[in-house]
């Protein structure tokens, strides 16, 4: 009994003693809640994440992107590189395909510099740099393809963001919009922008040597140019088993030029023409886009979807260009005017299954591409032979199947692509035809493997087709230099491309990436020189004439030093490997390579950053008989953010210390050299304000499948 009644009081201590407690608990919670408004935690999401094709830049991750626009930011990321004229290449190669949010934009693809120089980077999520892709992309795309992610998972409301930018002495000036919105089942994403170019007059030169002959030119050029995009996507949710996106876009962009040469040609040291040229050219282009998506999703298996597409666009473009020369002496011409108008159409159709089988994920499709380009070019005095009408007609039909799976703790990705491609090229004045049949099977496999989550390796081989664009296949002559002219190829052929890739990574307190690579073409459509020793002009265009292999080595590495200082490097080494034939003669361009960027950032309090950038690039293979010359670069930036974040402003200047940059093309042929002189504005300065808004709270949905046209290279 004494037991049961000192266990009855100790019951009724212990029950005293926690109602004391949680008084206690509750008087400190007041004092708490009166003192601490707000909780913030201070954890950063990994800069990088690897996949088994590729990896995930976060560009948010980056203290950089508050100051940088895209194409800027660009040079820090594994795998790209920036050459002399901030053209992208992805492993040293210009040969690949740049999305937005999965989808092929024409945008990107006729005009990809000014457009992401006008895109902040601090409106970006991530960049997917996919260096093995699957075979549900179509087979062209030789180096890999970069996926721009504008918009993260976005809840119900809205969200926007507004920018604008200036830089100078180039006068450029830049605006852009995006803007997202959910409400119930109706999702609206759209984004836009445009800019404005200045080009202030810059001096070149153009110096040719043969054996008997010497030619040397003086020019001076300036420009205006200007251009806009818009596009929005409007996603509908039907059922939680059918999903309808539908998108549309358009873009233009017009160009103004004028150029002065003074050309000297001398034989045998004695001078037999001088004269001067003045042209004045005006280009303008403009395209539409429209696309759909049907996803359907079944009941008894969430994992399988049957998607329906089509997409149609077309991109419209006129070059005017009018040449008057003076003291001519050995062409009685004195004036030449040039017009070539090109219309492009294309029509695509596609259908995507997806099904997990257990645990092997499968993917399998069918896709029709219609192409249609006609372009028709004047030159009036009309015995210039330069010109036609040409019709360029091209269908590519192609069935993929890939998967992906897991065994023996490795993961892979494989699979097969087939594709036939149709092409008739006619010429209306000639009545003449090129007829190109062909067909091909490509393999694509990846192997990876993790350990730890830290850190693994991937395996790939891959075969690309490389089909040539419109550009190169436009016959179209340019002859408002008298010296140079540089034309297309209709009778271009596709070149299929070999990958091997080896990656490794660690991702814990630093970032490292290393990939190993070789890569090799055969009968590639390479620009070739020759030179007319009877009229004495060089000619330029395309052949399938060459073979180029590539060996190189690409590395970043990101590390952060303190909570607030970060440093990283970004780069490659490589051998190209090139040979070909020129009117007959065999002819080498073996070349080692390579690109270094080393970046600091240091974050100081109240959302203060401050950059610092160094890049250095050597010489480059330009064509087989051509390169460019080494460079180096320097930027200096800073930024504030205000109002949680969400006002930012930038300023930077790049290259204080060298006003103009030297940049050189050397061309050497047979029996003549070519050395191409431009000096150019280098050192600018420039500001960015970014100011993003609203709130969401549900996600915006995107059917899973969707056109990708990656299958074309200019």
């Amino acid at each position: 009994m004494k037991t049961k009644i000192i266990s009855l009081f100790t019951f009724i201590l212990l029950l005293n003693n926690l109602k004391a407690q949680e008084k206690a608990k509750d008087s400190i919670s007041a004092q708490y809640e009166t003192s601490i408004q707000e909780v913030v935690i201070d954890g950063k999401k990994p800069l990088i994440k690897t996949k088994i094709d590729g990896l995930v830049y976060n560009v948010q991750s980056d203290p950089e992107s508050r100051s940088k626009n895209l194409l800027e930011m660009m040079r820090k990321m594994p795998y790209l590189s920036l050459d002399s004229n901030e053209n992208i290449l992805f492993k040293g190669n210009t040969n690949f395909k740049i999305l937005i949010n999965g989808k092929e934009t024409q945008l990107l693809t006729n005009n990809p510099k000014d457009v992401l120089k006008g895109i902040p980077a601090s409106t970006i999520q991530n960049i997917e740099i996919i260096t093995n892709p699957s075979s549900k992309y179509d087979a062209e795309g030789a180096s890999g393809i970069i996926n721009i992610i504008t918009t993260k998972k976005m809840k119900e409301g809205y969200n926007a963001s507004v920018n604008l930018g200036l830089r100078i002495p180039k006068q450029g000036y830049n605006a852009g919009f995006s803007l997202n919105v959910q409400q119930n089942k109706l999702g609206i994403s759209a984004y836009g922008g445009g800019f404005i170019k200045n080009n202030p007059e810059i001096k070149y030169q153009n110096s040719q040597q043969t054996l008997l002959n010497n030619l040397i030119q003086n020019g001076r050029t300036s420009g205006k140019e200007n251009g806009g995009y818009f596009n929005v996507n409007v996603s509908y949710e039907i059922d939680s088993f059918n999903l309808l996106n539908v998108q549309f876009g358009s873009n233009f962009a017009n160009n103004k030029s004028n150029d002065f040469l003074n050309s000297n040609f001398s034989q045998h040291n004695i001078l037999t023409e001088n004269n001067n040229s003045n042209n004045n050219s005006d280009s303008n282009g403009k395209g539409f886009e429209a696309s759909a998506n049907y996803q359907i999703g079944f009941k008894n298996d969430k994992s399988q979807l049957l998607t329906f597409s089509y997409r149609f666009n077309n991109f419209d473009y006129a070059v005017n260009s009018l040449t008057d020369f003076q003291n001519r002496i050995t062409n009685s011409e004195n004036s030449i005017n040039q017009n070539n108008n090109n219309q492009n159409s294309e029509n695509t159709f596609q259908i995507d299954f997806v099904k997990n089988i257990k645990k092997v994920y499968l993917e399998t499709g069918l896709k029709a591409i219609l192409r249609k380009n006609i372009s028709q070019y004047t030159s009036i005095p009309e015995n210039l032979l330069n010109s036609d009408e040409f019709l360029n007609q091209q269908n590519i039909y192609a069935a993929y199947i890939a998967t992906k799976f897991s065994l023996f703790n490795w993961n892979f990705q494989t699979g097969l692509r087939l594709e036939s491609t149709d092409t008739n090229v006619n010429f209306t004045s000639t009545n003449t035809e090129v007829d190109q049949n062909y067909l091909n099977l490509i393999p694509n496999i990846s192997i990876g493997k993790n350990w730890k989550e830290y850190h693994g390796i991937n395996f790939g081989f891959s075969q690309r087709i490389k089909r040539p664009g419109i550009n190169r296949l436009n016959p179209f002559t340019n002859q408002s230099n008298p010296y140079f002219q540089i034309s297309g190829n209709p009778y271009l052929k596709p070149v299929v491309n070999n990958d091997l890739i080896a990656n490794y990574y660690y991702n814990h307190k630093i970032n490292l990436n290393l990939g190993l690579g070789y890569s090799f073409s055969n009968k590639i459509d390479l620009k070739v020189s020759s030179y007319d020793p009877v009229t004495n002009i060089t000619r330029t265009t395309y052949e399938n004439s060459s073979s180029i292999s590539r060996l190189g080595l690409d590395y970043n590495l990101n590390y952060p030093v303190t909570k607030k200082l970060t440093l990283g490097i970004n780069g490659n080494s490589a051998f190209f490997f090139i040979k070909g034939k020129v009117n007959g003669v065999q002819a080498e361009n073996n070349l080692f390579t390579y690109y270094i960027y080393l970046s600091a950032n240091y974050q100081f309090e109240n959302n203060w950053n401050i950059n610092s950038n160094l890049d250095i690039n050597s010489r480059m293979p330009a064509g087989l008989l051509s390169t460019t010359n080494a460079f180096m670069g320097s930027s200096f930036s800073f930024s504030k953010s205000i109002l949680d974040n969400k006002l930012s402003f930038s300023a930077y200047i790049n290259n204080p210390f060298n006003k103009f940059r030297k940049a050189i093309t050397e061309t050497q042929g047979a029996d003549f050299y070519q050395n191409n002189y431009l000096r150019d504005y280098y050192r600018s300065f420039g500001f960015n304000v970014t100011y993003k808004f609203g709130r969401l709270r549900d996600e915006i949905k995107s059917t899973r499948r969707k056109i990708e046209n990656n299958d074309l290279s200019n």
